[in-house]
């Protein structure tokens, strides 16, 4: 446990997307900032490299802003999941089971076929977390799939790749058996 009480497990979806684009459209940033140094040296205009160059550092803001805000939270309070702008706090007692699995084990299904995309396919090998919700408690499951979307909420668990999976497991499951008894 931290010193504040609460620990954040980066989203591992986010996290590629970042790592992915920084390379991509930093090194589109860099080479239009170049051209921009080099035209104004030279006195020629500059005015069609800027909406490029703009357009490159603003997704590249964007996508460290994602990885930044997608992580599941673990507090005394309860598990905080946060992906982008969509987010659940879910109090201990809403939970029946946190277990580890590899991330593929969830779109098996034909149904969740349609939502494997490259970040998908290039996590499926890795470990994930199932995070089972408790279906004693009505509107719980559907709540949980509006406000995350079905990619990250598959039947009653949602299933999040996150870094650090297995330290994630063995504290969640502490702090649900403790709630348990």
């Amino acid at each position: 446990m931290t010193e504040n009480g609460s620990r954040r497990f980066p989203i591992r979806y986010a996290t590629q997307r970042w790592t992915d684009g920084k390379w991509l459209y930093g090194g589109l940033f860099v080479v239009g900032l170049v051209l921009i140094a080099f035209n104004l040296y030279q006195g020629r205009p500059i005015v069609s490299f800027v909406p490029v160059t703009v357009l490159c550092g603003a997704i590249l803001v964007t996508f460290w802003l994602m990885q930044k805000f997608s992580y599941l939270e673990i507090s005394d309070d309860g598990l905080r999941v946060r992906y982008l702008l969509r987010h659940l706090e879910l109090p201990y007692t809403a939970l029946a089971r946190v277990r580890r699995q590899p991330l593929e084990v969830a779109f098996q299904p034909a149904e969740r076929r349609r939502f494997v995309n490259r970040f998908v396919r290039r996590l499926g090998r890795e470990p994930a977390a199932y995070i089972r919700l408790d279906r004693r408690q009505p509107d719980l499951v559907e709540s949980a799939e509006r406000k995350l979307g079905p990619r990250l909420v598959a039947g009653a668990d949602i299933v999040v790749p996150i870094a650090r999976v297995d330290e994630f497991v063995a504290e969640m499951k502490s702090r649900v058996r403790g709630q348990a008894s």
